[in-house]
């Protein structure tokens, strides 16, 4: 009698589980697809549309430890497809510890056909350099790069011609990673493309998730009205999503535009090793706490608990052998919920060498994407030189 009792029990569990699961799986497939709608959803300008205009443009970067790239990313800028005489390079010095501001100085006096101001900046911490370069600017149309990007001949005339046509207050533009080396910055490259395409899919179906202040663009009155308004200044990390949070709260989704163009593509490096590469996915992660939108809030839950099923499914098929066979199943449909989206960007991108580690990267994600939220919550994290942030 406890015996049959006993079977039935742990039948029931197991069948509680299998739900579990299915439920799971079928609540992210409902929320990537969403987003792979609305990236597909999303127009690309063709070619003939880009023209030169006579729109006044600020470019405000802020800078720390940026020797290895900054003199190139300014090469490029000056160099830019667009009237030198329409546009502003404001580099605010975060405090850099090494020759930066040498460099940048140096190239100044090289170049004077582009209107270049530095200044150091008079508080610490990225988000108030952002602040007090957009105060400085003469312009209406702001836009951010970070200083180990690299950015295309077009990118700024991309830019401004979506700016002038599409109406948004703030654009959201692409940023890949470029040079990778090894199998780990490939997967590190695939990784990041997910979060890219996955905000501007957000984007494309009306529902502004997240991006990059390596490639923004906003309007000056509109950035003021939502920064005065912000409550999210205990995060070290995040001033680029939580603006987008807030100008969609404010002026509503119609507001915020994803730009679809390669033209537009804004590049970096990516992170050199694993311990990089962690310390910056909590640096990122950290700023979901803060998060006041619903529907970051379900995406961030979704991925976290279905990636955070598939971890423990692979834990118990040590003790569970029927385990391992489903945790197989369950990682071939995220394949197969995934590929659309992230192939698509990969191909938008000109990244389609990385598509054959992408079955790879499926089977690690659930391990460290876990690892990465639990410590993000707990744990400090250290950013260009600075520890102990939170």
């Amino acid at each position: 009698m406890f015996l049959v009792y006993d079977f039935l029990e742990k039948g029931m569990i197991i069948s509680i589980f299998i739900w579990i699961v299915f439920g799971s799986t079928i609540s992210y497939l409902i929320v990537i697809g969403i987003i792979t709608f609305g990236w597909f959803r999303l127009s690309e300008p063709k070619a003939e549309q880009h023209f030169t205009t006579g729109t006044d443009v600020s470019i405000v970067i802020a800078v720390r430890n940026e020797s290895n790239n900054i003199v190139t990313l300014l090469g490029q800028l000056v160099n830019q497809d667009y009237n030198k005489k329409n546009y502003e390079i404001i580099i605010v010095d975060d405090h850099s510890t090494d020759n930066t501001a040498e460099l940048i100085n140096q190239f100044i006096n090289e170049n004077s056909d582009v209107k270049i101001i530095f200044v150091g900046a008079t508080s610490e911490g990225k988000r108030n350099a952002i602040n007090q370069g957009v105060a400085m600017s003469s312009t209406q149309l702001i836009i951010t790069t970070d200083g180990d990007c690299n950015v295309k001949p077009k990118w700024l005339q991309s830019i401004v011609n979506f700016y002038t046509s599409s109406g948004c207050s703030l654009i959201i533009g692409p940023v890949i990673y470029e040079g990778e080396k090894t199998i780990l910055q490939k997967l590190f490259s695939l990784d990041f493309a997910s979060l890219v395409a996955s905000g501007g899919g957000s984007v494309g179906t009306g529902l502004p998730l997240m991006g990059n202040g390596a490639n923004l663009a906003f309007s000056k009155d509109v950035f003021n009205s939502v920064n005065t308004i912000n409550n999210t200044f205990r995060f070290s990390s995040g001033d680029d999503v939580f603006l987008i949070h807030n100008v969609t709260k404010k002026y509503g989704a119609r507001a915020v535009g994803f730009l679809r163009h390669r033209d537009s593509i804004v590049s970096t490096l990516p992170p050199l090793n694993l311990s990089e590469f962690v310390n910056q996915r909590k640096r990122w992660a950290s700023k979901a706490t803060g998060y006041k939108m619903l529907w970051p809030v379900i995406v961030s839950l979704t991925v976290f608990l279905f990636n955070t099923l598939l971890f423990l499914m692979l834990l118990g098929s040590f003790y569970f052998s029927w385990l391992l066979p489903l945790f197989f199943l369950i990682i071939l449909t995220k394949f197969v919920i995934d590929v659309p989206l992230v192939f698509n960007f990969l191909s938008f991108t000109e990244k389609q060498q990385l598509k054959p580690f992408f079955l790879l990267l499926e089977f690690v994600y659930p391990i460290y994407i876990v690892i990465i939220a639990i410590t993000s919550f707990i744990s400090r994290f250290g950013w260009k030189d600075r520890v102990k942030l939170k």
